[in-house]
């Protein structure tokens, strides 16, 4: 290979980067100066440093009604150079608005914030930080989805901050993607290891990483200082250049104990230094503080003490959607996502195909097995999830018949599609039932118009004859008597309306493949998992009439991943969870650590695998998915 291919490659990239955070810079709206006085419902936020004087406030408030905005997040006119890229390459104006689910994101110095949001959102803000203002603006934008801006104001200026402090913004805006702070690390390692190889292409990508600041600001109403321009590289590597500063000095400080401790003397040298950076091992399910942690790990404790055989029934002899005797094991599944124990086994029923867990739970043990998975210890997680599927949400909204006037849909959890699905059907009425508080959460953001609390078969009779669309995503598997749920299901229908049900697929390739580890089991939480004729045969037997069984569209990507992710929980579960005999002990931070090092290189692997396989996997029926469209005459 050409040794200039690379650097002219890393080149090329910055170049077309530039170009995209210049796109987004020059993409902000300004705030014009108003008389108009600050509206009654405008409250104002603004980190410590920051200042917002009578005039610009009364422009913003001027701006946010005439916009309809609920939220607004306030720009300075003059950022510095890392500031303005951090900006640049979290936000993009022209649909972060539009878009529902985009996090919440912006410059971080101050919010014009509508007081029933503010309350909504059940936030009581008083003196933050620049990082404070992350989790605010990220919980706001989730309050008012599609009234949340960004806009420059005129005359604001930024809080000036360390190194230290913009890597901690860092790091809060990408605790979910930790991968996105070390693109400029790799950029600059590239750097280094092709100056030698290719000295003119590197100088040429250095030249164009220097520039990127200037270039990206020209013409845009975020402006830099000229001295800053000049000192930009340096700006945008302080944290690595603090970070080092304190390291050699911790390391003196530690030599020079050494010199004069006298033997038998404990030794060891202060680590203020690095103590501000803040650095811990992190943490799959963390509580709120180590009283909440204590107060979770006394409770599970409790609830483990007799043994965890009693979280399950008898096992039964017959197939519980045939009443077939011919029963073959299929696999034992455990909770790789909570690592909470147990073994859970599935058996296949050779005369029907269905695929059931046997013995299932009890109601004592799915309480337990779903506790703090959905909610409590699992919401962020679960949330960031549900964020992730977008496109998928809006393919369900997509598979009716135009216009369900009116949809319940069952299992919505916080209701992530009701939201997305308000794009594809604006008029439409998004009911949703669930059981948790997830349900209540989405409620208060406004994601669903009315809300169901409890079992569908209990409420069907009061719900009955109301809907045009009733669904059932990832629902139906979950359920104790799937059958007893359709029934309840077609009696929330309206004549004519439609039943969308989407389930995982016992028969997909993914099953197969990976065994115990594959998504679909999610043990124990799955107790169904229903081949596709049996479903078509119980829903037309119901009166329904099938129209349309869809496989390829309704897979869902990232079975080698999950796979990963369960391995790793199998070996060395994740450290200090509450259920667990000994957490974060020495040997299992050992084995937690070497389990990571090894499988660390395989997660890439599985993600390129995913990506290469979809063509194959979402052909004929191998799909680990499938979604049933039925229609009640």
């Amino acid at each position: 290979m050409n040794r200039a291919v690379l650097p002219a490659a890393l080149t090329a990239g910055i170049v077309i980067n530039t170009a995209r955070l210049r796109r987004r810079l020059a993409a902000l709206p300004v705030i014009e100066p108003s008389d108009d006085r600050v509206h009654h419902t405008h409250v104002f936020l603004a980190a410590d440093g920051v200042r917002l004087d009578d005039a610009q406030q009364r422009a913003a408030s001027a701006y946010a009604r005439r916009h309809g905005l609920d939220v607004l997040d306030l720009v300075p006119d003059e950022l510095s150079p890392d500031r303005l890229l951090d900006l640049a390459r979290l936000v993009d104006p022209a649909r972060y608005r539009t878009d529902r689910l985009a996090p919440g994101r912006g410059a971080y110095q101050a919010l014009l914030i509508d007081r029933d949001v503010l309350a909504r959102a059940g936030l009581h803000p008083k003196e933050v930080t620049e990082v404070g203002l992350v989790a605010v603006t990220a919980t706001l934008k989730r309050y008012a989805p599609l009234t949340t801006g960004l806009a420059v104001l005129p005359g604001l200026r930024a809080a000036p901050r360390t190194g230290q402090q913009r890597l901690a913004v860092r790091q809060a805006t990408s605790r979910w993607d930790p991968a996105r702070p070390l693109g400029p690390m790799v950029r600059d390692l590239a750097l280094a290891r092709g100056l030698a190889r290719a000295p003119r292409w590197t100088l040429a990508a250095a030249a164009a990483s220097w520039l990127q600041p200037v270039a990206a600001a020209s013409g845009g109403p975020v402006r830099l200082r000229p001295a800053e321009a000049l000192t930009a590289p340096l700006q945008r590597r302080r944290a690595a250049a603090e970070f080092v500063a304190d390291a050699s000095a911790l390391g003196a400080a530690a030599a020079r104990s050494a010199q004069v401790r006298t033997p038998g003397e404990p030794g060891g040298a202060d680590s203020g230094g690095l103590a501000r950076w803040g650095f811990a091992r992190p943490h799959a399910f963390p509580a709120d503080d180590a009283e909440h942690a204590a107060e979770l790990r006394a409770i599970y404790q409790a609830d483990l003490a007799g043994g965890v055989e009693r979280f399950l029934a008898a096992a039964r002899p017959t197939c519980p959607w045939c009443g077939g005797a011919r029963l073959t094991k299929v696999t034992d599944g455990f909770d790789a996502t909570l690592a909470k124990p147990g073994r859970f086994r599935y058996d296949r029923c050779a005369d029907c195909r269905h695929v059931f867990q046997n013995p299932s739970p009890t109601d004592e043990g799915l309480d337990f097995y779903y506790r703090d998975f959905y909610d409590g210890l699992g919401a962020p997680i679960m949330e960031v999830i549900g964020d992730a599927g977008r496109a998928g949400y809006l393919a369900r909204a997509r598979s009716v018949p135009p216009t369900p006037r009116t949809w319940l849909d069952v299992g919505t959890g916080m209701g992530h599609f009701c939201l997305m699905a308000r794009d594809v059907w604006p008029t439409t009425v998004f009911d949703g039932l669930d059981q948790g508080e997830a349900l209540a959460e989405g409620a208060r953001r406004g994601w669903i118009d009315h809300t169901y609390s409890g079992q569908l078969p209990d409420l069907a009779p009061s719900l009955a004859g109301r809907y045009d669309v009733v669904s059932m995503f990832h629902y139906l598997e979950h359920t104790r008597d799937p059958r007893a749920d359709l029934d309840a299901a077609i009696t929330a229908l309206s004549p004519g309306g439609h039943l969308l049900i989407e389930v995982p697929n016992p028969e997909s390739l993914s099953a197969r493949v990976y065994g115990p580890l594959w998504s679909g089991w999610l043990a124990p939480q799955h107790l169904h998992l229903i081949p596709a004729d049996n479903l078509v045969d119980a829903l037309t037997a119901r009166g329904l009439r099938v129209e349309h069984v869809e496989f390829g569209r309704a897979h869902l990507d990232g079975d080698g991943m999950y796979a990963w992710w369960a391995l790793c929980q199998r070996l060395a579960p994740s450290l200090d969870l509450p259920w667990r005999a000994q957490p974060g002990s020495p040997g299992g931070q050992a084995r937690r650590l070497a389990t990571l090092a090894a499988l660390g290189p395989l997660f890439p692997a599985m993600v390129v695998a995913d990506a290469a396989a979809r063509p194959y996997l979402t052909g004929g029926r191998r799909s680990n998915a499938y979604r049933v469209l039925a229609r009640l005459p």
